[in-house]
């Protein structure tokens, strides 16, 4: 943990997974790596999901592949230098997605939340997984299979991991985004999806607002990353500034 909190913002996922999940649960592992006992990287698996991290680029990244060949990892992820470092050995499976990774610097600028955005239970992570189905943009970002979105959402809600507001019009959800990863300080900001008949009504606006408060309520405070250019002018609106680069690799695409 303090190898990871000099940059506590862009390591939001390995601190928020360790304190909310720790080391005995069958869906996460840690493992870290040293070199005469200093440490040069950390390498975090939360489901299908690889996260890795080193300070001073001084890991042996070629190391993450013996892991690859014993665990099912669809999506290795991390700041942009790490995986300008990573890439190289695990080209052939995985193909690039380059992320630009923000923060909430100025909370003036968020938009009044109203009475339509709900905060969801358990009994939503359904609903919620299936309209994430319905969002292009988020191909490879979440399990394909509509079932392992529901139990990963409704374990984020049972757990206290984050929360899940929407906004719901014409009996559905057609406006959501979700708190992710907190720690004690700060917390991510993902599912960020309007349906598109639903778009231009300013319903993101309010729902990314209305986490940001929540987060903000609770002492902590936002980020998100995003590769939809069109959305950067929201962010930018809402009060977030870029502050990294982010790098998501996803299996399959290059085989």
């Amino acid at each position: 943990m303090e190898y990871c909190l000099p940059e506590p913002n862009v390591n939001l996922f390995i601190l928020g997974d360790i304190e909310n999940f720790g080391f005995e649960n069958t869906f996460q592992e840690v493992w870290f790596q040293t070199v005469e006992a200093r440490l040069t990287g950390i390498v975090l698996r939360y489901h299908d999901n690889l996260i890795i991290y080193s300070h001073d680029l001084d890991m042996d990244f070629q190391e993450v592949l013996a892991l690859l060949e014993t665990r099912t990892i669809r999506i290795i992820s991390g700041k942009q230098s790490v995986m300008d470092r990573v890439y190289p050995f695990v080209a052939r499976q995985f193909s690039k997605r380059e992320m630009t990774f923000c923060e909430l610097q100025d909370s003036s600028k968020l938009a009044e939340v109203t009475g339509a955005v709900q905060v969801a239970g358990a009994a939503e992570a359904r609903e919620i997984a299936e309209v994430y189905g319905q969002i292009s943009e988020f191909a490879g970002l979440y399990a394909a299979e509509v079932d392992t979105r529901q139990r990963q959402i409704a374990n984020r809600i049972s757990s206290g991991e984050g929360v899940h507001l929407f906004i719901k019009k014409d009996g559905k959800i057609v406006s959501h985004a979700n708190s992710a990863a907190e720690t004690s300080v700060s917390g991510m900001i993902g599912g960020i999806l309007t349906l598109p008949a639903y778009r231009h009504q300013g319903l993101a606006r309010e729902v990314i607002s209305a986490v940001c408060r929540d987060l903000a309520r609770r002492g902590k405070s936002a980020c998100l990353f995003y590769d939809n250019h069109e959305a950067s002018g929201l962010f930018q609106d809402l009060g977030f500034q870029i502050t990294n680069k982010w790098t998501i690799l996803e299996k399959g695409m290059n085989e």
